[in-house]
């Protein structure tokens, strides 16, 4: 009896003095990095049904674009891990020096795509959704001039960044193309295609990829061919 709770002992100190390593988000392995500028890192992530990302940091301020509803649990360093459930859409910034590792609890495919801000971020401030965790909403009370659609949905704002929820309405096309900011377009749902001008709109758009829009001679055109509501989000840059 006392060589058994001996070795139950031993066994807990080993466990309890175990050395957590914290990776850096371009490390995890389920971060495929598609894109890299001045402004931006964008992963494409998927995790497989009962798989979890690994325990990693975020460097910089980082906001998640949900492309499938999952339930997941959220694991931080000292603390139980929290339950939660996503939704296809939601839009959630990751602060600069959080560190987690997600459990995917679920039997849906995980899918998203993370978009770092490599500028640093001043004066961040949810709008109409709650893109800041637990932080009030600021949603404008008035619409805004230069908006692409009236249904548009503001999410987030910093003096550097703003991102837009933008719906597609069947058989609808849209322009995208700030005349001095770049924008990042990420593509929500199925059913889209794209072009430039008047070029005609064959390209498939499909949900979680993206276009880097900066500079063209030419705004960038989505088209919705389908019969449903397709969405996407734009990020426009504000470097000062």
């Amino acid at each position: 009896m006392k060589a058994t709770l001996t070795l139950i002992l031993s066994y807990s100190l080993t466990f309890a003095a175990q050395t957590v390593t914290v990776m850096p988000l371009a490390s995890e392995p389920h971060h495929r990095l598609s894109l890299h500028n001045e402004y931006v890192n964008v992963y494409q992530v998927q995790v497989a049904p009962h798989d979890s990302v690994l325990l990693h940091r975020h460097d910089f301020d980082a906001i998640s674009v949900m492309l499938s509803d999952a339930q997941v649990t959220v694991n931080t360093p000292g603390r139980p891990g929290v339950h939660r459930k996503l939704t296809a859409g939601q839009i959630r910034l990751q602060s600069r020096g959080y560190v987690h590792a997600t459990n995917v609890d679920g039997d849906i495919t995980y899918r998203n795509v993370t978009v770092e801000l490599l500028l640093p971020q001043e004066r961040e401030h949810n709008l109409c959704s709650e893109v800041i965790p637990d932080k009030p909403l600021n949603c404008p009370a008035e619409q805004a001039t230069g908006l692409r659609t009236s249904n548009d949905q503001f999410q987030f704002e910093s003096d550097q960044t703003s991102v837009n929820l933008i719906p597609v309405l069947p058989h609808q096309t849209i322009a995208i193309g700030h005349p001095t900011y770049p924008e990042l377009v990420v593509a929500l749902d199925p059913d889209l295609t794209t072009g430039a001008g008047t070029e005609h709109l064959r390209k498939s758009f499909d949900s979680g990829e993206f276009l880097w829009v900066g500079g063209e001679k030419a705004p960038l055109l989505v088209n919705n061919n389908g019969n449903k509501k397709s969405q996407i989000v734009v990020f426009t840059f504000r470097p000062h």
